[in-house]
């Protein structure tokens, strides 16, 4: 239900970004996790009262500094008093951040389907006989056929291809992580494949990541010091 209303967005961003996701995978999710890294930062230089941010701040500073004296002089009543203040400035700075953020988040809801449909699909696999399924994997434009025997155990093929779950299988010049092999129901598609694009191999087995970082990993790893630079240099701390 949900992709079927985003459908039309993501078609849009496959015909505007469809060459830059051609390219090599980890350039293109280094130059995205750039561009919304600077858009954030403009989003909350445009929308941030800068000025009674760092003033809010310095006054948080000045207060925590008398508080821990305070506390250190074992003088409870003025540290209580200093910790109210705090408190309430601490409200105050959030009050200030919540514009940006949800702007913010408008523009992650808007980008961030896309990127997890492009990097990490859901291949809608439609069943041709009692153990063999086929589906359509898309991908920068382009269409490649996968087929999943699932006889003893799930097996991926995609030409001369194949990879079992939590294997790798080349498709698309792209190098895939089977993830899982569903059985839907109320769906038009009998069982989906989910497959994640490996950005980064990981000389250990990590929870929860596996041997090879995804898209969203690679993006964490790169939009923190991104954003801190991007805000940095507009003047937003």
């Amino acid at each position: 239900m949900v992709f079927q209303l985003l459908a039309p967005l993501f078609s849009f961003y496959d015909s505007v970004f469809q060459s830059l996701v051609d390219c090599w995978t980890l350039c293109v999710a280094g130059i995205f996790s750039a561009a919304l890294a600077a858009l954030f930062a403009v989003i909350y230089w445009f929308l941030l009262d800068v000025e009674r941010a760092d003033e809010i701040k310095d006054k948080l500073n000045k207060y925590q500094d008398k508080m821990k004296e305070a506390r250190e002089n074992d003088n409870d009543d003025e540290a209580s008093k200093h910790l109210k203040k705090t408190l309430q400035l601490n409200q105050k700075f959030m009050m200030l951040n919540i514009k940006p953020m949800l702007a913010t988040i408008v523009f992650v809801g808007l980008f961030f389907p896309w990127l997890g449909n492009t990097y990490a699909p859901n291949v809608e696999m439609n069943q041709t006989d009692n153990s063999t399924f086929s589906g359509q994997l898309q991908y920068a434009g382009d269409t490649q056929e996968l087929r999943v025997s699932n006889r003893s155990s799930i097996l991926v093929e995609s030409g001369n291809a194949t990879a079992g779950i939590k294997e790798d299988i080349e498709v698309l010049d792209v190098r895939w992580q089977v993830a899982s092999f569903q059985k839907l129901q109320g769906e038009s598609s009998d069982t989906r494949l989910k497959l994640n694009a490996e950005f980064i191999p990981l000389p250990v087995n990590l929870p929860f990541v596996g041997n090879a970082l995804n898209w969203l990993g690679f993006y964490f790893i790169l939009i923190m010091p991104l954003t801190y630079v991007f805000r940095k240099l507009l003047g937003v701390q």
